[in-house]
């Protein structure tokens, strides 16, 4: 997990370098500085540009959100396949997900069958692989980490501050409002002051961070063994 932390921190800088540029032009009396020495002032209120790049924001907030969720579910799947434990020795949360890939098919391998595989369950070494585009792609808010934290058994505790993510929400709707070209980056924008997409940017990101440092401690401490 400190590979996806730190990858993690360095998208967060790219943001608030970005969200820094957006302030500043939202100066009054802004002014942008050419080559040639020339100035050029900005209107804050009537600049598309402006609005444009606002909308941004909720692109590079959704990217943190899926990029990091989808890094930390595969380093879970892997390090629990890497500790080599068997059925017996993990929790149910993955006991059912072994169960899920492994032996899904259970209602069309007949009575035998099912008893052969029964019975082989208990000394199966755990072997699970994430496919993230069955179940995250364009869908990642504080519902589906919920839905993640409950199926693999690790902490979907946040900061109050982080109000359990509530924001992110907000964020996937214009995020997939913007791909699939429902609406315009302008219009997107201008509705957003900047106080806003400065509470929803430190909501997203607080909440974020505490979800990969509970799932960096569900490693850490082998919550997923018995």
């Amino acid at each position: 997990m400190v590979t996806v932390l730190v990858d993690f921190e360095k998208r967060v800088k790219e943001i608030e370098l970005f969200f820094k540029h957006i302030e500043n032009l939202e100066v009054d009396g802004a002014l942008l500085y050419f080559p040639n020495k020339t100035t050029r002032k900005i209107q804050p209120h009537n600049n598309e540009l402006i609005k444009v790049f606002k909308a941004n924001v909720f692109l590079l907030l959704y990217n943190l959100a899926e990029s990091s969720i989808k890094q930390s579910l595969t380093e879970v799947y892997d390090t629990i396949s890497s500790d080599s434990l068997t059925y017996q020795d993990v929790i149910d949360e993955i006991k059912k997900i072994w169960i899920s890939q492994k032996h899904d098919n259970f209602k069309n391998k007949g009575t035998e069958n099912i008893f052969i595989s029964i019975n082989q369950l208990a000394s199966e070494v755990i072997d699970i692989k994430f496919d993230s585009t069955k179940s995250i792609s364009g869908n990642i808010d504080a519902r589906k980490i919920k839905e993640f934290s409950s199926k693999h058994g690790f902490s979907d505790r946040t900061h109050r501050n982080a109000n359990n993510g509530n924001k992110l929400h907000q964020v996937k709707t214009q995020r997939n409002n913007l791909a699939h070209g429902n609406i315009s980056f302008a219009e997107c924008g201008r509705n957003y002051g900047i106080g806003q997409l400065r509470d929803t940017k430190k909501e997203v990101i607080l909440y974020l961070r505490n979800i990969l440092r509970n799932i960096k401690k569900y490693l850490d401490d082998r919550e997923y063994a018995i």
